[in-house]
């Protein structure tokens, strides 16, 4: 997949005839991969036409705007469903209030022959355009409403589950398993004090699932651990403002400061408890691990 960036509204001209499947795609969830797999399917050089910053950012002034998928792991999972194109159109106030016009010849200027789209897609200053003035200026393919156990898949119904912490159903909604990459930060160190070093992500703009503990596989380079994820506020040492995000790797013991890693979010396990004493916290930590091997043992990995 050849991945194109398009600034200052420096729109390219392809060589190829383009299928463009058009949205912000966040999550890349079931709902999106059918529009994706549908823009395959018409002869074309398929493409995905997204946009970064999240509109969000512009539309509802929310600056650091989180995201289910930022850029980078978006497009690393868009480059596995075999698209020919990556076109991410930098999103600011010219692009917001650009006429649905002018984004329509963008779109023919970029040799779009073929669009795919939601059903409730629109574009253009003020949402004027929408999927009509596509079809009239296109080979248009529309996607209905996409359900999946008798709901409607979308980017907010993902959010929404993850802000109550339900991981399983997110993980049916995208298709895989909900994930965050990051680097590890140097922490405070008190896991290491007490037997159960963990490592400190540096989760950046993602939208993070409820506060609380949960069963994980860690990625470290080519092989995934078990383990298990606090993500809160350490309310029982060092209490911190800012949400962290702190995974007890089992039996891993490298030193991967600084370095990738990915956690992969199987089954929230409890809510985050502040403890009275360091014992208490060990023992809970214990059971967690013994709630965690036995998800993953019904799961059929092994313990």
């Amino acid at each position: 997949m050849k991945t194109i960036i398009i600034r200052d509204q420096n729109f390219i001209p392809f060589t190829d005839d383009l299928c463009a499947a058009i949205g912000n795609f966040d999550g890349v969830h079931l709902g999106h991969q059918k529009l994706i797999d549908e823009c395959k399917r018409h002869g074309l050089k398929s493409a995905v036409l997204t946009f970064y910053p999240h509109p969000s950012v512009f539309i509802k002034k929310i600056p650091n705007y989180p995201l289910i998928t930022p850029l980078e792991h978006k497009i690393d999972i868009i480059s596995s469903m075999g698209v020919d194109y990556l076109v991410v159109v930098r999103f600011d106030n010219d692009v917001m209030n650009m006429p649905k016009e002018e984004f329509i010849n963008k779109m023919k200027y970029m040799n779009i022959k073929a669009c795919v789209c939601g059903y409730d897609f629109t574009f253009g200053k003020k949402a004027e355009g929408n999927i009509l003035d596509l079809a009239k200026n296109f080979d248009f393919y529309e996607i209905k409403k996409f359900t999946f156990d008798n709901v409607r898949v979308s980017s907010t119904y993902v959010r929404e589950l993850l802000s109550i912490g339900n991981v399983k159903e997110v993980n049916k909604m995208l298709g895989r398993t909900f994930s965050i990459r990051g680097k590890v930060n140097f922490g405070e160190q008190k896991g290491r004090t007490i037997g159960f070093p963990t490592a400190n992500i540096d989760y950046k703009n993602y939208y993070l699932p409820k506060t609380g503990v949960y069963f994980v596989n860690a990625k470290h380079g080519a092989n995934i651990y078990l383990g298990i994820c606090n993500i809160g506020h350490n309310p029982t040492f060092n209490y911190s403002e800012s949400i962290k995000v702190e995974t007890y790797i089992f039996n891993f013991d490298e030193d991967i400061y600084d370095e990738q890693i990915e956690i992969f979010f199987v089954e929230r396990i409890r809510d985050e408890i502040k403890f009275s004493t360091k014992e208490e916290l060990i023992k809970q930590i214990k059971i967690d691990k013994a709630s965690a091997l036995e998800i993953a043992g019904n799961m059929y990995y092994t313990k």
